[in-house]
């Protein structure tokens, strides 16, 4: 019967992904890939318009494995829904700030007092404005930009989201080239990756990622990693890439 619960509450959580891949405006390609250790998994991204040159987005990791960690994913897709609906009432020209998100998050985690917290990578990818506006909450491995060939890891470490009152998170703002990638990973793709120190590890994955993989399924295979191995921890993957 567990099982069966859990096979239930997968399917669930399942559905509540965006699609993948999915392409916006024409030129801007979001596709993610989820491998849980458990049925469950504590790992979540979401993608969403706002107005008509924006999309938000994130990967989150919330603290555990199952179903209480999974709950807290379901808390994360009825806010991004309410993110929407919120920005469809009012004027397109508003726009999403995701240190403000992440502080509302903090505030809501914290008085559900779950015993939850999260690293979390957030974002806008502004078409019009050719920009990035991001946030990170102790999210780590860093996220990767390609922005003209050239990979580097983002800047900005934070604090995670759900456990302190007084968590302060900052907006970055970086420019996209005409051409960019954006890889962002939950950490437990450190635990598949060559034995090493951190440090290595982290030069292994922005030579992985400087290949150029096409969508999450394409970084997966490049990570040796698919849906049908056992992992020791909930792996997320994100890719965004612009190639016009």
């Amino acid at each position: 019967v567990v099982v069966g619960d859990q096979e239930a509450g997968r399917r669930v959580q399942l559905r509540m992904l965006p699609p993948t891949p999915h392409v916006f405006n024409e030129t801007c390609h979001f596709s993610h890939r989820i491998i849980p250790s458990l049925y469950l998994s504590g790992d979540f991204v979401d993608y969403f318009r706002i107005g008509p040159d924006r999309i938000g987005f994130y990967l989150a990791d919330v603290s555990g494995h199952g179903a209480s960690s999974a709950f807290v994913t379901v808390f994360l897709k009825s806010l991004t829904n309410r993110i929407q609906r919120h920005y469809e009432k009012r004027a397109a020209s508003n726009t999403l700030s995701p240190a403000r998100l992440m502080r509302d998050i903090n505030k809501e985690l914290i008085s559900m007092a779950m015993g939850k917290h999260l690293a979390m990578f957030c974002g806008v990818v502004d078409l019009a404005e050719n920009k990035l506006i991001y946030c990170i909450g102790a999210h780590f491995p860093p996220p990767i930009l390609i922005n003209d060939g050239v990979a580097s890891a983002l800047e900005g470490r934070g604090l995670p989201v759900g456990i302190f009152s007084d968590a302060t998170f900052e907006d970055i703002v970086i420019p996209l080239a005409q051409k960019f990638s954006l890889v962002a990973m939950s950490d437990g793709v450190l635990e598949v990756l060559p034995d090493g120190s951190m440090e290595a590890r982290e030069a292994h994955l922005l030579q992985v990622v400087s290949q150029g993989p096409k969508d999450a399924d394409a970084l997966a295979s490049l990570l040796q990693v698919d849906g049908d191995m056992e992992v020791p921890d909930d792996i997320a993957l994100l890719v965004v890439n612009r190639n016009e």
